[in-house]
């Protein structure tokens, strides 16, 4: 299977809706092509979201445009992990959240740190390194546009790959970071 996310940048676009039922993510690359859609598999009702402060386990199918699944992202509040599986739901990684959420550790599915994603106190901007030390990576949280921002919960980040190689993983991963952070920080549920 080839690279899905093998751009220098990156964009997450979460489309706005007033009450959303179900969260929802588009990236593209950056000649603005759609190349993958995240798509939280169980909707929500509003009177669920409107009774429920928190919800505990929130899944989502990434699938091609085509709806060929590539990967699953099952986030589980309480634990402060979200894990990142493959078409066939065995786990490639995780991202734990720090207790501030500024901080966004990367590991492989043997629990080894590939990185970690720092963010300012704003959690406008984050700078992803290596393990081994260096910045790869950088995420930014983007204008989405005045009617986005003032009347609904909806997102636009932009993901920039700005050191050398970088694995498949830890690309993988850093692309789902601003999902992460979203879900984490931003949305009601």
């Amino acid at each position: 299977m080839e690279d899905l996310f093998a751009f220098q940048a990156l964009r997450i676009k979460q489309p706005g809706k007033l009450l959303p039922s179900r969260a929802r993510y588009q990236i593209f690359n950056d000649q603005r092509e759609l190349i993958a859609v995240a798509t939280e598999i169980q909707g929500h009702g509003r009177l669920k979201l409107l009774r429920d402060s928190m919800i505990d386990v929130r899944a989502f199918a990434i699938t091609t445009p085509d709806g060929v699944p590539v990967l699953s992202l099952v986030k589980q509040a309480t634990t402060f992990s979200t894990e990142v599986q493959g078409p066939d739901g065995q786990l490639i990684g995780r991202i734990r959240t720090e207790g501030t959420r500024r901080h966004y550790t990367l590991l492989d599915h043997e629990g080894q740190t590939l990185g970690q994603a720092v963010g300012d106190l704003g959690l406008k901007r984050f700078s992803v390194t290596a393990a081994e030390g260096g910045t790869f990576a950088r995420v930014h949280k983007t204008w989405a546009g005045f009617r986005k921002e003032m009347l609904t919960s909806s997102d636009h980040y932009k993901v920039e790959f700005t050191g050398g190689p970088v694995s498949r993983l830890a690309r993988t991963l850093t692309v789902m970071i601003p999902i992460v952070l979203d879900l984490t920080s931003y949305e009601p549920m």
